[in-house]
């Protein structure tokens, strides 16, 4: 061993643990929360849901998820990586399979909730932050993969779970993505350091950056969190109610389920794209335009219900190139330009917040269109807002400006 290179033994291979993370990050985030509207389509007509009530479901599973999100940085202090990460998919998986019992709209929301807590406790907040500390070169190609990884999921699980429920019905693949996710993240976690100190080499308090109190107290902190939230917002509207659309534009489910897949597939080159611009190009100028093209993909969707067949073939080709390719990106840019306006000392609170933040009102998406939809008697009008909201975030995050201006002694690490 050179000199240099003492950090090596203190914990896993950081390309090792991203790839753990992934894996995990692919099970819970495919299997469950882009999963669930597969399982929607069919539990509607069971239990004769509204378009309003179907919505009930995703909005417990992200609020849930939201809630988890914001515990992320306490719980990774108090019980380390290893056990945030091993509880928090134990919750998600005892909530999924509970969800297969459901009888009726409250209980499946319960379940749903408990199921969001641990998603949210195990897969994106918890991972970017760990591979934000374990990565100093190629960091945002790093965290790219790894939202890949997820990304990946939401383009196979929802095909796979539909063939299950075909196969075995809705309760029965509840149970048994529940429990296959269960055993294979048993397994896994054990690969993840123990703590961060693992993969920084470090105890943390000499990170550079902002406290969080001094974090707090900045107004670009808070112009990034109202931008992402309504990415997010946009993102979660389209991402729950696709299927849902396309039927009601004509598809029949196995076309919608198609569709939506190939979507959520063409994120995976996006993010490779987004990951190595990323570590180029300051995340200062990548978001706004990764916002701009999430705007024009979402209002893309306009076109599918035209009169002519080649108009309806030419949004939907649209659609799934512009807002499949980026639909990965505004977290990834986001989580870095974080990074360069507040530095590492309190980012995996920070950042938590912001999730939180963003996961709690892009909740509502799913019921707001929901609602919107009965009361236009369409998707036109729902759809239309949220490309114009998402364009207006693209203009507000040109504004988002680098805050890190204290050493790294200033405070203790919070």
């Amino acid at each position: 061993m050179k000199h240099g290179e003492q950090k090596a033994p203190l914990g896993p291979e950081p390309w090792g643990v991203m790839a753990v993370l992934s894996v995990i990050g692919f099970l819970l985030i495919g299997g469950m929360l882009t999963s669930l509207s597969v399982y929607m389509s069919v539990m509607q007509p069971h239990f004769r849901w509204s378009e309003a009530e179907m919505g009930a479901g995703p909005v417990a599973l992200l609020l849930g998820m939201s809630a988890g999100n914001l515990v992320v940085g306490p719980a990774m202090r108090a019980i380390g990586v290893r056990g945030l990460f091993a509880f928090g998919a134990g919750m998600a998986v005892c909530g999924w399979i509970a969800a297969g019992f459901a009888g009726a709209l409250p209980s499946f929301m319960a379940a749903m909730v408990l199921a969001g807590l641990g998603v949210g406790m195990a897969t994106i907040v918890p991972g970017i932050a760990v591979i934000s500390q374990s990565f100093h070169q190629h960091r945002g190609l790093a965290i790219a993969l790894f939202i890949g990884g997820c990304a990946l999921a939401s383009a196979t699980m929802p095909m796979i779970s539909g063939r299950l429920i075909e196969a075995l019905g809705w309760r029965a693949t509840f149970w048994t993505i529940g429990a296959a996710a269960g055993l294979i993240c048993a397994g896994l976690v054990h690969v993840l350091p123990r703590t961060l100190c693992e993969t920084c080499g470090g105890d943390g308090a000499e990170e550079p950056g902002l406290t969080r109190e001094q974090a707090l107290r900045k107004p670009g902190y808070w112009l990034l969190a109202i931008v992402l939230t309504i990415s997010q917002l946009s993102l979660n509207a389209i991402l729950f109610n696709l299927i849902a659309y396309l039927q009601h534009s004509g598809f029949d489910q196995a076309d919608a389920v198609k569709i939506y897949s190939i979507t959520n597939f063409m994120s995976l080159p996006g993010l490779v794209i987004g990951g190595l611009a990323s570590d180029r190009i300051s995340a200062r100028i990548l978001l706004p335009v990764i916002l701009a093209l999430q705007a024009a993909g979402t209002l893309a969707l306009l076109g599918v219900g035209g009169e002519t067949l080649w108009q309806g073939r030419v949004a939907i080709a649209l659609f799934v190139m512009i807002w499949g390719s980026v639909a990965g990106l505004p977290a990834q840019a986001g989580s870095m330009l974080l990074t360069e306006m507040i530095g590492q000392r309190a980012y995996a609170a920070m950042l938590g917040i912001i999730f939180t933040i963003n996961g709690f009102v892009g909740a509502l998406a799913p019921v707001a269109v929901g609602w919107a939809y009965e009361a236009s008697r369409g998707y036109a009008l729902p759809v239309f807002c949220l490309g114009l909201l998402t364009l207006l975030a693209s203009f507000a995050a040109l504004f988002c400006r680098n805050e890190q201006c204290a050493p790294a002694v200033a405070a203790p690490a919070n």
